[in-house]
């Protein structure tokens, strides 16, 4: 399995290990991405969860699935409303 990280991950300057610790340890994870009309790009997930064992700070982490089990994440950020609000509601 290979992972690709674009500069856009590293936008908010949250290492990669924290994103790969908030998706093995996310509660929650969705399909439902939000994402630009006409975009073409592979199945995409998002994953909230810790930014790493000694917090409760949530980040959100977006990645694209790539054929072969590849995929890349995009998109590393703190919890913002947007996915807060779907996970609220998702969760009841």
């Amino acid at each position: 399995m290979g992972i690709e990280w674009p500069k856009s991950a590293d936008k908010h300057d949250i290492p990669h290990a924290d994103a790969l610790y908030a998706m093995q340890n996310a509660i929650y994870t969705s399909t439902k991405v939000k994402i630009n009309e006409g975009d073409s790009r592979n199945q995409r997930r998002v994953f909230v969860g810790p930014q790493h064992a000694q917090t409760d700070r949530l980040i959100e982490v977006l990645i694209e699935l790539k054929p072969g089990g590849n995929f890349v994440v995009y998109h590393v950020m703190p919890l913002g409303a947007y996915y807060r609000r779907q996970m609220e509601e998702e969760n009841g």
